[in-house]
C-alpha cells in the first residue's frame, strides 16, 4: 500500500513554512535547557496540525472480482487463512450476522447489482438456503462451510406408534462440556442421560405413552446452569391394531401357553397347535373361531399375519405343508419365528432356518442381558449360541458384543426370523409384565405381515417441518384414482386452510408431489378425497436448528459443485482509505501540550 496527500504542493509548503516557524521560535527562546526537545515538538507539532487539515490516503489493491460471504457460525480461522492467501484483498461481506470491518448484506438479490464486476464468491459458515442460491447463479460460488462445532447432529425418533410401544429418540449429540439430556413428556422428565465433555454420544431416550392421540414432547439439554430446549418431538399413538398369529408347537410348552394367553389379553387372535403324541394335536383358540388346524392349508394360512414355530414343528410337517407356508411368506407376506435352543441342521426346513450361529458357551444355557429397539436391557435365559451378522439378516434382540440373539431376513414379500430365546415366560413370573409385553410387541411387530396400503401421504422434505419454510408433500397412490382433485392442508391451531396443488412425479406415475408453506407452527391436517387424514406437525425455526444449518450446508455444497461457471483471472484494482485524523489530533495535543507545558516550567 502507498500513502498518498493532495495532489498540488500547498500543503506541504504551509506544512514546512509552520514547521520552521515553530522550530525557530523554539530555538530563540533564551533559556538553553530541553532545546532539542523543544524543536522535536515543535517539529511534530507542524506535521500533525497540517495532516489534521490535509489527512492523507492509504491506497489498497483490491479484488472487486472476488468478495467473501460470512454467513452464520463461520469460522475466524478459516477467514484469516483465506485473507493471507489473498494477493489482493478481496471484498468482505456479511449476511445474517455480523462481523467487524464486513458490509452488511440485507438482501442478496442486489449483490450482483451492487457490484457488477463480482464474479466468485467465497462461502463461510452454515451456508445459504436452496432459495438464496438460486440469486447467485451467475457468480461461482465457493464453499468453506463446516459442521456445527457442537449440539445435536443427527436426530430421529418414530411418526407413529401403537399403544404400549415404546418411543425411542436416537441421535449423535456433540458436547464441549458435561452435558444431560431430558426427553420430556407432559410436563415431566421421562427419562435422561448424561453426554462427557469433548465427546461425540450416540445416545437413545424412551417413554411409554399410556394414552391414543397426539402428543408432543421435547427435548432438552443442561450444561452447567443453562437448559435448552433443542426441539419438539411429535408423536401420533394409535390403537393396537389386533394381529393374528398361529401358534405351531412340537409338544405342550409354558413358553407357548404363556404367549397365547399374553397375546389373548391384548385382544389379538391366536391359535395354537401342540402335538400331543403322533397324529394327535391339541389345538386352542383364544379371539378367534374353532377352525381346523390338524393341516397347514394356503386358506389357513391366509388368515393369519404370524405363525411362531419351532424347528421340530416344521420337522414335523409333511413337505406339503413346508411348500404352503413357505409360499405364504414369499407370495402372501407372512411372517415366521422359529424359536430354537440350539441351530436348526434339517435340511427341509432350511428356507426357514438357515441362520448361521457360533457357540458361546459349553453349558446348556446361559444368562444374557438382552436389548432392543436401542433402549435398556433385561437378563434373559438364553441357548449357549447366538446369530452370525450378515448383511441380509437385521437385528431383533442383541446383547452386549454385539451378539444376536434374534434376528430376521426377507424372503420375497415376507420376513422369516430366528431366535436362540426359547425361555421368556420367566418374565412374567418374575414381576416383569411390562419387559415381557415390551419384547414380544418389539419381536412380533417387525416380523409380522406388513400392513398394505394402497395411498400414503409422506413428507419429502424436509426432515423437521419448519414454519414460513417449504414443505415437499408427497402423496403415493397405487389406485391409479385422479390425485389432483382438490386437496387442502389445515392448521388445528386456527383452522386456517390452503389449498395444496399436486404434480406428478415423471416416470412414477403412482406419486405425486406438491409444496406448501406453513404460516403457523403447530399440528397440520392434510384432507384430500377419499383419502385417509394425513397429520404432521411444523416446528418453530428456532427448535432443531442443526437441521437447518445441515440442509444450508448441503444446499450450497450441491450447488457449487452443479455450477460449470469457469473461473476467470482476478482482476487488481486500487482503493483509496483515508486516515483517521485521530492518530494525527492525538499528536499534534502531546506536542503542542508539552511545548505550553515546558515554557511553564
Amino acid at each position: 500500500m502507498t500513502i498518498l496527500a493532495d495532489s498540488t504542493y500547498f500543503p506541504w509548503l504551509l506544512g514546512i513554512a509552520a514547521t520552521l516557524l515553530l522550530v525557530a521560535l523554539a530555538w530563540r527562546r533564551p533559556n538553553p535547557n530541553r532545546r532539542v526537545w523543544r524543536v522535536l515538538a515543535s517539529i511534530l507539532a507542524g506535521i500533525s496540525l497540517v495532516l489534521l487539515i490535509f489527512p492523507p490516503s492509504i491506497r489498497k489493491t483490491i479484488n472487486p472480482s472476488t468478495a467473501i460471504l460470512l454467513t452464520p457460525n463461520f469460522n475466524a480461522d478459516t477467514l484469516a487463512a483465506l485473507l493471507d492467501t489473498s494477493v489482493a484483498a478481496p471484498q468482505l461481506f456479511s449476511y445474517k450476522t455480523e462481523a467487524d470491518e464486513a458490509t452488511a448484506i440485507p438482501h442478496l438479490y442486489t449483490l450482483k447489482q451492487q457490484y457488477p464486476a463480482l464474479q466468485t464468491l467465497h462461502v463461510l459458515g452454515e451456508g445459504l438456503e436452496q432459495e438464496e442460491l438460486q440469486l447467485l447463479e451467475s457468480i461461482n460460488l465457493i464453499p468453506h462451510v463446516a459442521n456445527k462445532a457442537e449440539g445435536i447432529k443427527t436426530i430421529s425418533w418414530p411418526e407413529k406408534v401403537k399403544l404400549g410401544e415404546r418411543v425411542v429418540v436416537t441421535g449423535k449429540y456433540k458436547a464441549t462440556k458435561p452435558t444431560r439430556l431430558y426427553l420430556q413428556a407432559a410436563g415431566r422428565v421421562r427419562d435422561s442421560l448424561q453426554v462427557k465433555p469433548d465427546s461425540t454420544y450416540t445416545f437413545a431416550l424412551s417413554y411409554t405413552p399410556k394414552q391414543e392421540g397426539r402428543f408432543t414432547y421435547q427435548l432438552l439439554a443442561k450444561t452447567d446452569e443453562k437448559q435448552d430446549t433443542l426441539g419438539q418431538i411429535p408423536v401420533q399413538v394409535q390403537p393396537v391394531k389386533p394381529i393374528s398369529i398361529l401358534i405351531l408347537a412340537s409338544f405342550p410348552q409354558f413358553e407357548f401357553k404363556f404367549l397365547k394367553n399374553h397375546l389373548g389379553q391384548l385382544q389379538h387372535k391366536v391359535a395354537l397347535r401342540s402335538t400331543v403324541s403322533k397324529g394327535i394335536n391339541q389345538s386352542e383358540w383364544v379371539n378367534l373361531p374353532e377352525t381346523n388346524l390338524s393341516s397347514i392349508t394356503p386358506k389357513l394360512l391366509q388368515t393369519f399375519d404370524v405363525v411362531i414355530t419351532e424347528p421340530q414343528a416344521l420337522q414335523s410337517m409333511n413337505a406339503t405343508e413346508r411348500r404352503a407356508l413357505q409360499q405364504a411368506v414369499t407370495e402372501n407376506g407372512l411372517g415366521v419365528l422359529t424359536i430354537a435352543s440350539e441351530p436348526a441342521t434339517n435340511r427341509n426346513t432350511t428356507f426357514f432356518t438357515s441362520f448361521r450361529a457360533q457357540r458361546l458357551s459349553q453349558q446348556d444355557t446361559r444368562t444374557a442381558d438382552a436389548t432392543w429397539t436401542g433402549t435398556g436391557e433385561a437378563s434373559i435365559s438364553v441357548a449357549p449360541y447366538s446369530l452370525i451378522p450378515t448383511t441380509a439378516v437385521t437385528s431383533l434382540v442383541t446383547e452386549k458384543g454385539n451378539n444376536l440373539l434374534a434376528g430376521f431376513k426377507k424372503a420375497g414379500w415376507g420376513k422369516v426370523g430366528f431366535s436362540f430365546a426359547p425361555q421368556t415366560f420367566p418374565w412374567q413370573l418374575e414381576g416383569k409384565e411390562a419387559v415381557y409385553a415390551r419384547y414380544w410387541a418389539h419381536v412380533i411387530s417387525e416380523i409380522a405381515k406388513p400392513e398394505t396400503n394402497e395411498s400414503f401421504w409422506q413428507i419429502r422434505s424436509p426432515q423437521v417441518p419448519l414454519v414460513n419454510k417449504a414443505v415437499t408433500l408427497q402423496l403415493t397412490d397405487y389406485t391409479l384414482a385422479d390425485a389432483t382433485a382438490k386437496v387442502q392442508v389445515f392448521s388445528l391451531k386456527d383452522s386456517l386452510k390452503a389449498d395444496l396443488s399436486l404434480a406428478q412425479v415423471p416416470l412414477q406415475p403412482e406419486q405425486f408431489t406438491g409444496t406448501f408453506w406453513p404460516q403457523q407452527t403447530g399440528w397440520h391436517v392434510i384432507q384430500a378425497p377419499e383419502k385417509a387424514l394425513y397429520y404432521f406437525f411444523v416446528q418453530d425455526t428456532s427448535d432443531w436448528h442443526f437441521a437447518t444449518s445441515e440442509a444450508k450446508r448441503e444446499a450450497t455444497l450441491a450447488f457449487a459443485s452443479s455450477q460449470g461457471i469457469k473461473p476467470t483471472q482476478a482482476s487488481i484494482a486500487y482503493q483509496e482509505e483515508q486516515v483517521s485524523i485521530l492518530w494525527f489530533f492525538i499528536l499534534f495535543v502531546l506536542s503542542s501540550g508539552y511545548l505550553w507545558l515546558e515554557e511553564k516550567l
